[in-house]
């Protein structure tokens, strides 16, 4: 998952989110959201809990690990950190709130090389699909991006 601010804060944020089968397996599901945020570390929190809903949705009772590129996001969710940003405050309480609903949950900071295709579904909600078409050409392969819209 990953999420991108617009550079408008008047203007919803992107969220990129890649369900797949395994740690390695095939891409099963992506979306290509929009939702409030202002900082990067909303974005990212929003991006979370739409994978968390949408696995909730779709997979509900198996093991999740959530790869993001958001090292604040894991270490406030493991309690490494301290969540002190009053607008971040509502975005981890639900965040955790959804993580509590799946029976084994990890999370887990990845380089952001490792997220370029929810980084590419992010950028997609916020300036359409010209951004994930240079991840394509990026990751050497032509790969389908459907998008869901909520």
């Amino acid at each position: 998952m990953d999420g991108a601010p617009a550079p408008d804060a008047r203007t919803p944020a992107g969220l990129g989110i890649v369900v797949r089968r395994g740690r390695s397996g095939p891409v099963i599901r992506t979306a290509s959201l929009r939702a409030p945020a202002i900082t990067c570390n909303e974005a990212e929190y929003q991006a979370l809990i739409a994978g968390l809903r949408l696995v909730l949705q779709h997979y509900p009772g198996l093991a999740v690990r959530c790869l993001t590129d958001s090292r604040v996001v894991v270490d406030q969710l493991s309690g490494r950190a301290a969540v002190r940003a009053a607008a971040l405050r509502p975005l981890y309480a639900e965040a955790v709130a959804l993580a509590a609903r799946i029976p084994a949950i990890e999370f887990v900071a990845v380089p952001r090389e490792a997220n370029r295709l929810a980084d590419a579904l992010a950028w997609e909600a916020l300036y359409g699909r010209r951004a994930a078409s240079r991840t394509r050409i990026a990751l050497g392969r032509d790969v389908d991006l459907p998008t869901e819209q909520e």
